[in-house]
């Protein structure tokens, strides 16, 4: 089986983090915060999917369904703020 690895950087409002954090947790997901953004309260996030596995596909699915739900309830507060940065393949396992 070939390893079908992506990793995602997302934005993650404060309001979110738990959330985001709790289904990563729950499904073993590989992830580390590069970075803070004060100003707007986000968390930057680098997320790695094992696409192998289908808990991986539907926690990927679950995040970015919250993220772009969380885009439309504050469109217009957000400004043209993106919460889904990213994706590329990954080979080598950074985490």
């Amino acid at each position: 089986m070939e390893n079908k690895i992506i990793v995602k950087r997302y934005k993650v409002p404060e309001d979110l983090l738990m959330d985001i954090l709790r289904i990563l947790f729950g499904n073993n997901i590989k992830h580390k915060i590069i970075g803070i953004q004060e100003r707007q309260n986000i968390v930057l996030l680098n997320v790695s999917f094992d696409l192998n596995y289908i808990k991986n596909g539907e926690a990927k699915e679950n995040m970015e369904g919250i993220l772009t739900d969380y885009c439309e309830y504050m469109k217009g507060l957000l400004g043209d703020t993106v919460l889904m940065l990213d994706e590329e393949e990954d080979d080598e396992n950074e985490y």
